[in-house]
């Protein structure tokens, strides 16, 4: 099986070999890659930082109902704001390409994907 650090290599792996390739395609769409693919890969970290700081609160029995709440609250609204700022960013310069930026976005989905299909290829089911 896989763990959340191996996607996230993935993940950084994937965006700058598709950045690459698309570089010599549209300098644009690989530049709008590039920058979604990086600000996913950070709200990624943030999620696990966040996963992980919530799992040790609640190993030790200091959150309650209305603080988990809070907590998974607060770094959703983290992650959507970074993905805003990439989405924003994208649209308003015109040397980003908001559909690269979209597909950047989706990276470690694609890196989720990908770890599902080699895990099965691998154990043959």
């Amino acid at each position: 099986m896989f763990n959340e650090n191996d996607v996230l290599r993935t993940t950084l792996v994937m965006t700058l070999i598709i950045s690459a390739v698309v570089m010599f395609l549209n300098t644009r769409a690989s530049l709008g890659i590039l920058l979604g693919g990086l600000m996913s890969v950070l709200a990624f970290r943030l999620m696990i930082i966040d996963g992980t700081r919530f799992l040790q609160k609640a190993k030790q029995g200091t959150v309650d109902a209305k603080g988990a709440y809070r907590l998974t609250f607060k770094g959703f609204a983290k992650r959507c704001l970074f993905y805003s700022l990439a989405l924003i960013v994208a649209i308003v310069n015109p040397s980003l390409s908001f559909m690269g930026t979209l597909i950047g976005l989706l990276m470690p989905r694609l890196a989720i994907l990908y770890h599902l299909i080699h895990g099965r290829i691998k154990r043959g089911t």
